[in-house]
């Protein structure tokens, strides 16, 4: 809680270097594996499409929870690590993106013609915004205003939300092509909720 006044001054406490290096093994492994499950569904076959949710998956939980855990960290280096990981974050996601418009375009399909759609589009371009907000006022280095503690706050409760909106885009998206497979969803969607404490708090 953010006492009146004092916006930006709270801090959830540091991961210790076992929680730390717990939650890199777990993101990782999750993003690759999880992933890779997804991007079978439906069809059990690995397609173009297929690279749509390995990749968003790899972006919004692995790369991006792993910016999360390390910003927590603290420290000018940590601080650059979060920042370049939040921008593979992006780029990991631009590749899933071009990939299912690459599948939309082959099989004629719509684009944006479902909310899993338009809120993963809303996801992404808010990524964006924070990425270049992060890196214009926040960098260690060349930031316009650094050490401005509401920006940081917003820039930090902003960006937990945005991944939190991601992480269930992302389940929903899954449910929209496994919706039987209830071992699948189960086995995607309660990793996400146990994380969360620890990643996005």
């Amino acid at each position: 809680m953010v006492a009146q006044g004092s916006w930006g001054k709270y801090s959830p406490p540091k991961p210790s270097p076992a929680q730390y290096y717990t939650l890199v093994t777990v993101l990782i492994a999750y993003s690759l594996l999880m992933g890779r499950q997804a991007g079978l569904q439906p069809t059990g076959e690995w397609r173009l499409f297929s690279w749509h949710p390995f990749l968003m998956t790899c972006g919004m939980v692995g790369f991006a929870g792993l910016g999360a855990v390390t910003k927590k960290l603290g420290g000018y280096a940590n601080t650059k690590t979060h920042g370049i990981l939040g921008w593979l974050s992006l780029f990991c996601s631009f590749g899933g993106i071009y990939c299912i418009y690459r599948n939309k375009e082959n099989n004629g399909y719509l684009h944006l013609s479902s909310p899993h759609a338009m809120v993963g589009t809303g996801v992404v371009i808010s990524c964006v915004g924070l990425g270049l907000a992060g890196s214009i006022f926040l960098h260690p280095d060349f930031g316009m205003d650094k050490q401005n503690k509401t920006i940081r706050f917003a820039h930090k409760t902003a960006s937990r939300l945005t991944l939190m909106l991601a992480w269930v885009t992302a389940f929903l998206g899954l449910f929209g092509i496994a919706a039987e497979n209830t071992l699948l969803l189960a086995a995607y969607g309660l990793p996400l909720v146990a994380l969360v404490p620890f990643v996005l708090m």
